[in-house]
């Protein structure tokens, strides 16, 4: 499995990764008014492949505003959380957050539930429902690699805000601790740098949500 990592290099706009096996997938979509800047980038890493699918980690538009661009230059398929899938369609702005990431276009979109597997030819990503940031957030793992695309769940330092619409530090701390049974190797997070070890950052996520590891 090869991941790119498409740097928007903006502060505002989430990370993505194109996942290429025999098939591609785009983890997130980032924010709508990067859309032309981003499309080139994503362009230039699939080197003249194609895209097949827009996976989003959840709801919010600094993830999701770049969607329907995307999806209309490469007629790639949109995925998302079961519990998530029906706000993307609607551009619901209260549970999207829009208004506060330059707005999103409704788009169709394909809801996922947990222990789902995204057949990418060498490599299989498993869906984990991972509620907490959103009610109907997923992280995607990768068995052969022990990787986890971890959206805002948890990043390298820190955890997703809960206090957003559909939030909920509880279901968080429950998320971590699965997550925490898990053998993760490289996280690739919604914001901020990839890290190296996990396992420790889902560690260090409980700690600051106070539970004890």
């Amino acid at each position: 499995m090869v991941v790119h990592r498409i740097d928007s290099g903006s502060s505002h706009g989430s990370n993505m990764y194109l996942v290429a096996g025999s098939r591609t997938a785009l983890i997130d979509a980032g924010v709508r008014y990067e859309s032309a800047e981003n499309i080139a980038r994503l362009r230039a890493a699939l080197k003249g492949r194609g895209l097949d699918m827009v996976i989003l980690t959840h709801f919010h538009a600094d993830h999701t505003g770049g969607l329907s661009d995307i999806v209309v230059e490469f007629g790639a398929e949109a995925l998302a959380g079961a519990g998530d899938a029906p706000y993307i369609e609607a551009g619901d702005p209260l549970y999207t957050l829009s208004y506060m990431f330059g707005g999103t276009d409704p788009v169709e979109v394909t809801g996922l539930t947990d222990g789902d597997l995204i057949d990418l030819g060498e490599h299989r990503l498993r869906v984990v429902d991972t509620p907490g940031h959103t009610s109907g957030g997923i992280c995607l793992y990768d068995e052969a690699t022990r990787s986890l695309f971890s959206g805002d769940t948890v990043f390298g330092q820190g955890v997703g805000r809960t206090d957003f619409p559909s939030g909920s530090a509880e279901e968080l701390v429950r998320s971590l601790r699965r997550l925490s049974g898990m053998d993760i190797g490289t996280l690739y997070p919604g914001h901020m740098g990839v890290a190296a070890d996990g396992n420790r950052a889902v560690r260090a996520g409980l700690a600051m949500m106070g539970v004890s590891v």
